[in-house]
């Protein structure tokens, strides 16, 4: 009679173990894993709640791997020049502006473009970081590219606060969408920067 009971409860105990229930447990536990160490590493970034909004998609891909976290943050960054563009050419095409007006919002197209040039080096040189005999000359590279991407952004909006510019909702728009940009190019080199070598 005793040695059913043990059978029994061993029965289920591996019933239990082996059910969709305890599955979607651990699947969750882990989630919750990847999801705090996203929160952990964007809790000092440059932009917090901008690292967040844009990482905690990411959790499942990155894990708790910071070179994942770093890769997702620079197509977050490449995602948000795209988008950025798209904006500055959409302003561009369809509203009435002076030559010289054209030629400011050229030059900002060019800022932009070479921002995201530098965002896909910095992507190329973390991607070749687990082969790496010399992390810290890839991280090196990395932070050189970042921060000449963020220069590049900063460039365009330089381009708008010398003098009235278009007008304002143009302006503002333009703007917007450049600082948005620079705030997840910033959080990426705040992840580069506290990489561990």
């Amino acid at each position: 009679m005793e040695q059913s009971k043990i059978f029994t409860a061993l029965f289920l105990v591996l019933l239990l173990s082996s059910s969709p229930l305890a599955s979607s447990t651990t699947t969750v536990t882990q989630q919750n894993t990847y999801n705090t160490f996203i929160k952990r590493s964007c809790s000092s970034a440059t932009y917090p709640n901008v690292c967040l909004k844009t990482l905690l998609p990411y959790a499942t891909t990155v894990k708790s791997n910071p070179y994942k976290l770093v890769n997702a943050a620079l197509s977050a960054a490449l995602k948000s020049s795209n988008a950025t563009l798209s904006v500055i050419y959409q302003l561009y095409r369809t509203e009435k502006i002076t030559k010289w007006d054209a030629a400011i919002v050229k030059d900002c197209i060019g800022d932009i473009k070479d921002s995201m040039s530098e965002i896909k080096d910095t992507l190329k040189v973390i991607s070749s970081i687990s082969g790496s005999n010399d992390k810290s000359f890839v991280i090196s590279n990395a932070q050189t590219w970042t921060s000449a991407a963020i220069t590049d952004e900063n460039s365009c909006l330089d381009g708008f606060s010398d003098r009235k510019v278009i007008n304002a909702v143009i302006k503002k728009k333009i703007r917007n969408s450049i600082v948005s940009l620079a705030r997840v190019s910033s959080n990426a080199l705040y992840l580069i920067n506290h990489l561990s070598v």
